[in-house]
């Protein structure tokens, strides 16, 4: 009796390991399914050969364990990409390498190397193979445009440097550089007056040379470009065409950033005149709103400068002038702006400075305004200012309504003495509007 039950048990658990096999099988094949059916809605992405291999790449191994997996794609006019999972293997076993094909011809290779054989078998990795043969015509013919395009692309953003580039411009700059024919990535470093500093930017694979470095007007400028294996003839032409229009567009911009200046600027005092004030504040409060973070400004009248010019005359208030704009430039930080925006009124904006910040700013030059301005004026001569202080976003969202209530906490400070600060409230702002 107890052989038949041991003979029971044994079919039972074949039978069990039978089902469990085929259970494998449907699932797999239930996968291997699923698998082409992502892999043939990849092109419709309309995404570039590198993130189409890549894609491969992840759903393959999504739905098919594996050790190792890549995609090697080689066709004329595009650089040689490849994308790896898993493993490297010193041998792949047979019927897990099949070759890729566009127009017929070569293209590259896929290798699927599962972690069981008999779930992924070579005729599931030929028809992956197939799969992404025929998605490689749309692919790269689109790939082919894009890096044509990006010759134009190039052309157009450089001439985009000739007026006010920003970090954004440089940034898109750099992208174009690494998507042109035969490039596999590009470095640009930039040091100029027209972008207020020094940059440096990466697109794709990282040169493998730093950039050579040549002066322009008001900076220098370096480009370097991680081309494919084998360069394309033409590629250092390419390079030094796009250096030089590069350098020509900074030129211009600096020309161009010198009459904004001049525009822009106060002739008697050298600081900014009510238009780059203007600009100054709209510009704080744009980027305060994306930071959420404030703006102060601190509006300054000089008292009694009226008399200065009738008793000590016009180049004694000059003077004033001129000292009291220094002085303020010395009380601030070195991205606040400091403005002469009427005979004796100046405007500072302060990005994120807030109301009791910007009050002890405004007090600090109030207290020290009479000795700033002391050698300009007969020592019998006492100058002092009043200030009105107005911060955004706490009394007014934008540029016009917080300059009219910092303007109507001035008119306050001057009625109730002079010498001294006044702090604009919310309600000021609806008077003023």
């Amino acid at each position: 009796m107890s052989d038949i039950r041991t003979i029971g048990r044994g079919q039972a658990r074949q039978l069990q390991e039978f089902r469990s096999s085929e259970e494998s099988r449907l699932l797999a094949r239930l996968a291997q399914t699923e698998c082409l059916l992502d892999l043939a809605k990849l092109p419709g992405l309309r995404i570039d050969l590198a993130s189409y291999a890549g894609l491969v790449v992840g759903i393959i191994t999504q739905f098919v364990p594996s050790r190792a997996c890549w995609v090697a794609i080689t066709v004329s006019d595009v650089p040689p990409i490849s994308t790896y999972y898993g493993q490297e293997l010193a041998e792949v076993p047979e019927g897990c390498r099949q070759q890729l094909l566009f127009d017929d011809e070569p293209a590259g290779e896929l290798v699927v190397v599962p972690e069981v054989e008999h779930l992924s078998p070579p005729e599931f990795i030929r028809q992956i193979a197939e799969q992404v043969s025929s998605s490689l015509g749309a692919l790269v013919e689109a790939e082919r445009l894009r890096r044509q395009a990006a010759i134009a692309q190039t052309i157009h953003l450089v001439e985009l440097l000739s007026d006010q580039p920003t970090t954004e411009d440089l940034t898109q700059l750099v992208s174009a550089l690494a998507s042109l024919p035969n490039a596999l990535g590009a470095r640009l470093e930039i040091a100029h007056l027209a972008i207020g500093g020094a940059v440096s930017l990466t697109a794709g694979a990282s040169p493998l040379e730093p950039p050579e470095h040549i002066g322009v007007p008001g900076g220098s400028v370096g480009v370097a470009i991680r081309w494919a294996t084998t360069n394309q003839p033409g590629d250092n032409d390419t390079l030094g065409e796009i250096v030089h229009l590069i350098s020509v567009a900074l030129g211009k911009a600096e020309e161009r950033q010198q009459l904004r200046d001049q525009a822009e600027t106060d002739p008697l005092t050298g600081i900014g005149n009510r238009r780059r004030a203007l600009r100054s504040l709209a510009a704080a409060i744009g980027l305060a709103e994306q930071t959420d973070d404030r703006v102060g400004v601190v509006y300054l009248d000089l008292d009694h400068f009226k008399k200065v010019n009738d008793t000590h005359g016009h180049d004694v208030g000059d003077k004033v002038l001129t000292r009291f704009a220094a002085h303020l430039q010395q009380m601030v930080r070195a991205y606040d702006t400091v403005n002469r925006i009427g005979g004796e009124e100046f405007l500072i904006v302060c990005p994120g400075l807030d109301q009791r910040a910007g009050e002890a700013l405004a007090q600090r030059i109030i207290d020290s305004t009479p000795a700033a301005c002391a050698d300009a004026l007969p020592p019998e001569w006492k100058q002092t200012a009043s200030a009105g202080v107005a911060c955004y976003p706490t009394v007014a969202t934008y540029s016009e309504g917080l300059l009219q209530a910092a303007d109507r906490a001035l008119y306050r400070a001057k009625n109730s003495g002079r010498d001294q600060v006044q702090v604009a409230t919310s309600s000021e702002v609806e008077k003023a509007s």
